[in-house]
């Protein structure tokens, strides 16, 4: 099983080494990370690919993955956002910017797979409980993320309705014409602000909430203490 950690962990290196820059690297070694962290039991679900990943990463790893008999299940981008207190249009719109998009998501469970197959069906919607679950992430943290996207589109939809003096029509035409939306009033620039306002960890794919962050919940630090402890396994700690 040693032997095999190690083969699986430098195969992982050369995929992370042939991409095009350091920069590259820097970001895509998170996912290498996350990787690990689904074969060592951390996390159910290994979301690759979602972003600007390049096609010379998500490929390599999406046919060793099944090399591994891994799971390799091609599907929306999921989202959790609570759309329902916005106009229909708008949830409308929001929904179909992500549909073109496309994630792979990895796991090691005939039953995890099944449930990603069902969230398919879905278009990629679940609840943000669903989503922790299965991607490992503090619940508390999911949750604060899609605080910060309600934010981000109240935000939006305020400046929409300025610009379109509350015109929902006209509301709706700048949304889908890509509109430049600069933020002007107090209440904008806050919910801008805020929804902008991260935590990463040192370690981990995740964003924290606040309490994790300042250290009042202690899901965050224990998450990443998982993380450290499968880098260091996989002779990883200083790459």
């Amino acid at each position: 099983m040693k032997e095999k950690n190690s083969e699986i962990n430098r195969y992982l290196l050369e995929i992370l080494d042939q991409q095009g820059s350091k920069a590259e690297r820097r970001e895509l070694i998170g996912e290498v990370y996350d990787f690990l962290a689904l074969l060592d039991g951390v996390k159910l679900v290994f979301l690759h690919g979602r972003g600007h990943a390049p096609v010379q990463w998500v490929e390599p790893i999406k046919t060793f993955a099944c090399s591994l008999k891994l799971f390799v299940i091609e599907g929306f981008y999921w989202d959790a956002t609570p759309y329902d207190e916005f106009p229909n249009w708008y949830q409308e719109h929001c929904r179909n910017q992500l549909l073109p998009f496309r994630a792979w998501y990895i796991c090691k469970e005939a039953e995890l797979a099944a449930a990603i197959k069902n969230i398919n069906t879905r278009a990629g919607r679940l609840s943000m409980a669903e989503e922790a679950y299965l991607l490992g992430y503090p619940e508390c943290c999911v949750r604060a993320h899609y605080e910060r996207a309600c934010l981000y589109h109240r935000g939006t939809l305020s400046i929409l309705r300025r610009l379109a003096k509350g015109n929902q029509n006209k509301m709706e035409a700048l949304a889908i014409g890509n509109a430049h939306l600069i933020p002007i009033t107090q209440q904008e620039i806050e919910d801008f602000d805020f929804a902008f306002k991260i935590h990463p960890p040192i370690v981990g794919s995740w964003n924290m909430c606040d309490a994790c962050s300042s250290g009042a919940k202690p899901f965050s630090d224990n998450l990443v203490k998982k993380y450290l402890s499968v880098i260091e396994k996989a002779g990883m700690a200083d790459y």
